[in-house]
């Protein structure tokens, strides 16, 4: 009796399973039996061939992370803090976003990670800025009862963190602390990060920044010791790509310049 298409395709895939399981590799053959689950790991045989091959071809990367997607024949993984998608034999290595089709909707896969891994970050970034001693920051105390707090890192020459900043009366009438820190978009040895050491290294450094803030020309200053290269390295471990990058006391990362209304909500005051 002659078996049909779909008989013929079970009894191979048993075979399969069957061959892989005695040829000693029993964690592949668990994962050839049992469904594939999205972000479920997977074995670490299959991770450690696939990385060799991303090696051989470009030895600086640094993959990481491997997990099942949602589509069948693909893995997901981390690549120099990026999720991109490789081939189940390392053969082909997808770096863009990729959308699942639903009912009235695509959903983006890689913003669901990032957000996955933002809400899981978050408490390690408190507790990072929060080691900032306060001799460090530039600080501006509400003028009523303090509410809550933020840090904002700065740079002195962007002209969305002049704005934010000309609504600092607004904020501090709100009861929101305001907690700078130098972030020179430039980088730390651009004259932007120049002007950041100076107000830094003021004896007022409340005034200096409102002087900078407010487009005064300002003779920069010559100072042996500031904070502002240490503060440009922590913005960039905590996830700082522009400025102004307000922080909630969450951890919560808010980008660019909102109002001080917008903020007040955000921070359920």
């Amino acid at each position: 009796m002659i078996m049909n298409a779909y008989k013929v395709a079970k009894l191979g895939r048993y075979l399969l399973v069957v061959l892989v399981f005695f040829s000693g590799n029993q964690a592949i053959a668990q994962a050839v039996i049992e469904k594939r689950k999205p972000d479920a790991v997977v074995p670490e045989e299959i991770q450690t061939s696939i990385f060799a091959r991303l090696k051989q071809a470009r030895p600086d990367l640094e993959p990481s992370n491997l997990r099942y997607s949602p589509m069948e024949g693909l893995y997901k993984m981390k690549l120099d803090g990026r999720v991109v998608f490789v081939s189940e034999d390392g053969g082909f290595l997808i770096a863009g976003e990729m959308y699942q089709v639903n009912s009235g909707h695509l959903v983006n896969l890689q913003e669901q990670d990032r957000i996955k891994e933002e809400k899981a970050f978050a408490p390690k970034r408190v507790e990072m800025l929060q080691a900032v001693a306060e001799k460090d920051l530039v600080v501006y105390k509400p003028t009523v009862e303090q509410k809550g707090y933020v840090y904002i890192f700065t740079d002195i020459d962007c002209p969305f963190c002049r704005k934010l900043h000309s609504q600092m009366g607004a904020m501090l009438d709100m009861g929101i602390e305001v907690r700078y820190l130098a972030f020179p978009r430039a980088g730390i040895n651009s004259r932007s990060a120049q002007k950041l050491s100076t107000v830094w290294c003021a004896d007022n450094r409340v005034e200096m920044m409102d002087r900078f803030k407010s487009g005064q020309d300002v003779e920069l200053a010559e100072c042996e010791v500031s904070p502002v290269a240490d503060h440009y390295i922590l913005g960039k471990k905590v996830g700082i790509r522009g400025t102004p990058a307000i922080i909630l006391e969450s951890g919560q990362i808010i980008p660019g310049a909102v109002t001080p209304e917008m903020l007040a909500k955000e921070m359920g005051i």
